[in-house]
């Protein structure tokens, strides 16, 4: 049984990674209102790879639980990691209590009927509510007539260096030097090495052997065994931890259901999208001004640190349609630094750039444009919620601010790269590569043989931009000088770049451009695909591109994979782009990246769409 609620526990942490009535430090919640309306519930866990979890346990089938859990309310997950009892809890409100009842006793009954041991599995049944720890597990299960839990305690204080059991019997020996004594090394000369000629093995030295070995058996059993006993104290002591944790447990799951339970709500949760998360960063901070703690020797700042400028959360917000998932991304900054983090992204590409951009549509490309010099002359702010969680005064922390600050000259720093930066991938490229191979023939002689094989490379353009008067030129002498370099016309050609195919580096103005397909670069004409960008950069700092069904045709038109090319055909055929942008405008604090993964097909909802796709590949 544990098995669908550690799927529904791990899937929001696995797409992841307040108030005094919202004391959260993260909340997931399923819109499943919604979300029913686009996916059919029976499908999905209908699905093969659901019912392969299910199969691993005959005693449990997910869509027996799922039958219970009313479809029309949302499910959440949340958790606080920063209370003195750091807990999480999954919250189900339940259609058909009564047969929850009847399904949860005979799981109960199954399990004792099995059990191998004294301890029976028990069902706690109070006035408003009944509570369930099953013993093989961390968690606690309570419900009343509407709803159902999952809860579970974190722990917090297991020891980080964890000692093996072969590591048990090390004992060291430690002499305490009191103040002020002095004692110096002894030196001790090497002992003298005898050589003796080797003389023929007698009858009594290979039967010396033969019991050698068997004491080493001997004594490889009596470890065996003395390994067995220290393993048999560890499961009990596990176990009598658990059963205090499960105690733990239901001692705050009876404050929860006691007065009356309330169902967990937050404000940051937006209850438009089919799966909506958020956590609380500046708890996050703070956890790690504790986890210092719990290194012990490590000094650290044990008050609360309340950065001015601070990440204060971030909402990850999923929508799945039938051609395409959405991911929306949410930052949101305290009102100080979303002020900075604004200068840093307003800064407008340099116009230069756009004379290499590619004639036709690559497959790929990511272009990022914001202020460098913003950045390093707020580098204080931006990193002052950072640093006021390290396990350092805040008198040290201003000290090393101070010294960066000092040392660093933004304005000359920022001229070596500005800001702007992208990447295209055109092509994928077969070539032969030539080597010589080493091998010996039937009289053991080394042989020299010349191979040829064939290789994909990828054909790529880099761009970026840099003011500095000097360095680019100084840089480029630097590597004619070190015949690393070599001037062609407009452009200097990079030596020995075999694997790369022609690799050349051109610097116009404050442009400089690396790449290997020239010929896929405009010459000062503006293309159909260097519009489209120009126009998506208005509204947006980032914006990058992946066209997944063109790469893999690219990829595959050259590659023979053997069984492997059908799975890499459907992959490549499932999925039409993967689409990502960040806008260049911060709205209420707030700054949004968004993903879109567009799929081929609308014949079904994305999720049973990649279900189908894991299956095909698995």
């Amino acid at each position: 049984m544990k098995k669908i609620f550690h799927c529904l526990f791990l899937f929001p942490i696995l797409v992841l990674s307040q108030q005094e009535l919202e004391r959260y430090d993260y909340f997931v919640q399923f819109n499943t209102p919604g979300f029913t309306k686009k996916v059919n519930m029976d499908s999905l866990f209908n699905h093969k790879i659901f019912k392969s979890a299910s199969e691993a346990n005959s005693n449990f089938n997910s869509n027996d639980f799922i039958a219970f859990i009313d479809k029309t309310s949302p499910v959440t997950i949340h958790g606080n990691f920063t209370d003195s009892i750091p807990y999480y809890q999954m919250t189900f409100q339940m259609k058909d209590i009564k047969g929850w009842r009847v399904f949860i006793q005979k799981q109960v009954n199954n399990k004792n009927a099995v059990a191998t041991d004294s301890i029976q599995e028990v069902i706690t049944k109070y006035s408003n509510y009944s509570v369930y720890s099953p013993k093989s597990d961390d968690f606690s299960i309570a419900w009343n007539d509407n709803n159902l839990i999952v809860y579970g305690i974190w722990d917090t204080n297991k020891n980080i260096a964890y000692n093996a059991y072969s590591d048990t019997s090390v004992v060291v020996d430690e002499t305490i030097i009191e103040e002020g004594e002095y004692y110096e090394d002894e030196y001790y000369e090497d002992p003298s090495v005898e050589v003796y000629e080797e003389s023929p093995v007698t009858e009594m030295e290979t039967n010396q052997t033969v019991y050698d070995e068997e004491a080493i058996v001997q004594d490889q059993a009596y470890e065996d065994e003395e390994y067995k006993e220290w393993l048999a104290t560890f499961e009990k002591e596990k176990v009598q931890e658990r059963i205090q944790k499960h105690k733990k447990q239901e001692e705050q799951i009876a404050i929860l259901f006691q007065n009356g339970f309330v169902l967990p709500t937050s404000s940051k949760i937006n209850k438009q999208a089919d799966i909506a998360s958020w956590i609380n960063y500046e708890a996050v901070y703070g956890k790690m001004s504790s986890f210092y703690n719990l290194l012990g020797s490590i000094p650290h700042n044990k008050e609360a640190n309340y950065s001015k400028n601070a990440i204060k959360g971030m909402n990850l917000d999923f929508y799945f349609e039938n051609n395409k998932a959405r991911i929306e991304q949410k930052v949101e900054y305290s009102e100080s630094l979303a002020r900075i983090m604004q200068k840093i992204v307003t800064r407008k590409p340099n116009k230069n750039i756009y004379n290499y951009f590619p004639k036709q549509d690559p497959l790929a490309y990511l272009t990022y444009h914001a202020s460098t010099e913003e950045l390093l002359k707020n580098y204080p702010e931006i990193m002052e919620q950072l640093l006021g969680n390290l396990p350092m005064d805040k008198e040290d922390t201003a000290i090393i601010v101070d010294l960066i600050s000092t040392v660093v000259d933004e304005e000359a720093t920022a001229s070596l790269f500005d800001g702007d930066f992208s990447m295209f991938l055109h092509a994928m490229e077969t070539y032969e590569s030539t080597f010589m191979s080493r091998t010996y023939d039937e009289n053991y002689e080394e042989v020299e043989e010349e191979k040829t094989i064939t290789k994909t490379r990828p054909i790529f353009t880099f761009i970026m931009t840099s003011t500095h008067p000097t360095m680019g030129e100084k840089l480029l002498d630097l590597g004619i000088r070190k015949n690393l370099l070599q001037k062609v016309d407009g452009y200097y050609l990079v030596k020995q770049s075999d694997d790369s195919g022609e690799l050349i580096i051109i610097k116009k103005g404050d442009v400089f451009v690396f790449t290997n397909g020239l010929h896929f670069l405009n010459s000062g004409s503006k293309s159909n695909f260097t519009k489209k960008i120009k126009k998506d950069l208005v509204k947006n700092y980032f914006y990058g591109n992946f066209e997944v069904q063109r790469f893999f045709r690219s990829y595959l038109l050259d590659q023979n994979l053997g069984s492997d090319t059908a799975r890499m055909i459907r992959l490549g055929d499932q999925f039409k782009n993967i689409e990502m942008k960040s806008s260049n405008k911060i709205k209420d604090n707030v700054m949004m990246l968004e993903m879109s993964i567009n799929s081929n097909f609308s014949d079904k909802n994305i999720i049973l769409q990649t279900l189908d796709l894991v299956d095909f590949l698995d």
